[in-house]
């Protein structure tokens, strides 16, 4: 990503246990980038510049499709290069990947790069830091949950750090 095109990405917060921030904030390539912690349902997404009206009602309209949740955390899982922690249920959030991916199929999750899309909170993605290590160390601090009630747009700023953008409640209100 350049500062000629920043992006964005739809997310879900979480907020972590402080254990597990720390280990996150220590080895974590995005987090020194200012990403918070989260499960992405959606990037890349639009280009910051082609953001509008038109963008947040649809995400809007398909946020009030899922009412807010419950999620757990409870296990560690792994991918090439990242530790990270598996949410249960994952269904809320691939729900809402899917209507995203179709409302908008210009943008698909991680630009089509797999066939399936496996719900995740990275944890700490390195080249450079001991991934067993810091699986061993995560399993230690969970499980935790939290309630889901928002998903978010985080937009890449020119300073090529991650800001909160829009903030879109899930359910219907009621």
């Amino acid at each position: 990503m350049t500062t000629a095109d920043p992006v964005s990405g739809v997310v879900v917060r979480v907020r972590l246990p402080p254990a597990l921030e720390r280990l996150r904030r220590h080895d974590d390539v995005a987090a020194s980038a200012g990403v918070p912690p989260h499960v992405t349902l959606l990037f890349p997404f639009m280009p910051v510049a082609a953001l509008r009206r038109h963008p947040r009602r649809a995400l809007a309209e398909i946020a009030a499709t899922v009412e807010p949740f419950e999620v757990r955390f409870a296990t560690v899982g792994r991918f090439p290069g990242a530790v990270y922690l598996v949410p249960e249920p994952d269904r809320p959030f691939v729900t809402l990947t899917e209507a995203i991916a179709a409302r908008f199929p210009d943008y698909q999750p991680y630009e089509g790069a797999f066939d399936e899309v496996i719900p995740h909170l990275t944890l700490v993605e390195s080249a450079t830091a001991s991934l067993d290590e810091i699986a061993e160390a995560a399993q230690r601090y969970l499980p935790f949950s939290c309630h889901v009630a928002v998903m978010e747009l985080l937009v890449e700023g020119p300073d090529e750090r991650w800001h909160g953008h829009w903030r879109i409640p899930l359910g219907s209100g009621r």
